[in-house]
């Protein structure tokens, strides 16, 4: 197993211990549901959003380093392709893309599925375009999925 994963699943089991055992973890989430809520039940919204995003951006950084460290040297746009890709594991893995819900596992589950899928691609020589065009699909799909999971319960 790469260094790179097993740092990546270490760093996974902090964030799923901040965000579902701790009390900072339960003020971030009730920012995501709803900001002027939790202002109103006394949580100190301006300064939890700003060190969420602090430590988003240490953790784009570290991202960063590692995959540069993996592929061995580092381009100005060697992150771009991932983009999209990041999009769809956090969309596939359950997680709330509009916030107030956070799903760890799920994300390293569909981190996995989309690893197979563009292995599965790369394999049978499918171009990056088509991998992109795929990923679109997917995102398409679990939207549509999402959507129509969640007018059928109401």
């Amino acid at each position: 197993m790469p260094n790179v994963a097993l740092i990546a699943l270490c760093i996974s089991v902090l964030a799923w211990v901040l965000l579902e055992k701790s009390v900072d973890g339960r003020w971030i989430s009730a920012i995501g549901q709803s900001m002027s809520a939790a202002r109103m039940s006394g949580i100190p919204v301006d300064g939890t959003r700003f060190v969420t995003y602090l430590l988003c951006a240490v953790l784009a950084a570290v991202a960063g380093y590692l995959l540069t460290c993996f592929s061995g040297g580092s381009a100005l746009n060697m992150g771009a392709e991932y983009l999209l890709m990041s999009i769809a594991v956090v969309m596939i893995g359950g997680t709330s893309v509009a916030g107030g819900d956070s799903n760890v596992p799920g994300i390293w589950s569909a981190s996995l599925f989309m690893f197979l899928v563009v292995s599965m691609l790369n394999t049978n020589g499918i171009g990056a375009g088509i991998r992109l065009i795929m990923t679109d699909l997917i995102i398409i799909s679990v939207i549509m999925l999402a959507g129509g999971r969640r007018s059928g319960m109401q």
